[in-house]
């Protein structure tokens, strides 16, 4: 769990112990203080789950000593996928997945690696001061890992993500990949002839 401190509230991000799902909710933390005298410390004497899937905790402050009930409820924030006409759907990491596995028709693309870069990205927008994300954005992402596992599957992908002069584009983009990717494996090859720790003279 990684928090976020805001002014006035606290942000977390949260993992569903159930289904995996990742979520933020946006706390509030002037809920917790002492209605009689304000102070925001208390101890927890009981807690309940209602059955609108709220929690709430009998407290007993720090400070003047009187009880006093807290009604917590999730306030979950979902990121949003914004399209180019100003429309907007929440993110769905499973059609992600289905796009990426599209694109990868009989090529080099396992399951498992879609799923993976499928929650990574749904992880760096999670992460994001804004969660109003435009659909462009979230392709960049998958674009950016595809240009290094296989170009073909790269090019069928961001064929519907370019716009004018994007064939150009497109091939710039895995121009700078192939070098990367050469620079990579000259660095790991490029092995000493000698042993740096040789005692040979």
């Amino acid at each position: 769990m990684d928090t976020r401190e805001a002014a006035d509230a606290t942000r977390r991000r949260r993992a569903c112990h159930e289904c995996g799902h990742r979520f933020t909710t946006y706390e509030r933390r002037d809920i917790f203080a002492c209605p009689h005298c304000g102070h925001g410390e208390a101890r927890i004497e009981s807690w309940e789950l209602t059955s609108q899937g709220a929690m709430r905790r009998r407290r007993r402050c720090a400070d003047c000593g009187r009880g006093y009930q807290t009604l917590e409820r999730l306030a979950r924030m979902d990121v949003r996928v914004v399209k180019d006409d100003g429309r907007s759907e929440p993110f769905n990491r499973g059609k992600l997945y289905r796009s990426i596995m599209i694109a990868g028709t009989k090529r080099p693309v396992t399951s498992s690696w879609a799923e993976e870069a499928a929650i990574e990205i749904e992880n760096e927008l999670l992460g994001r001061e804004t969660l109003d994300v435009p659909s462009k954005q979230i392709a960049g992402l998958v674009m950016e890992r595809l240009v290094t596992l296989d170009e073909v599957t790269y090019v069928r992908y961001a064929s519907g993500y370019f716009g004018e002069g994007g064939v150009q584009e497109m091939l710039e983009t895995i121009n700078e990949s192939r070098q990367r990717r050469e620079r990579t494996e000259i660095e790991r090859t490029n092995l000493p002839l000698v042993p740096a720790d040789s005692d040979d003279t």
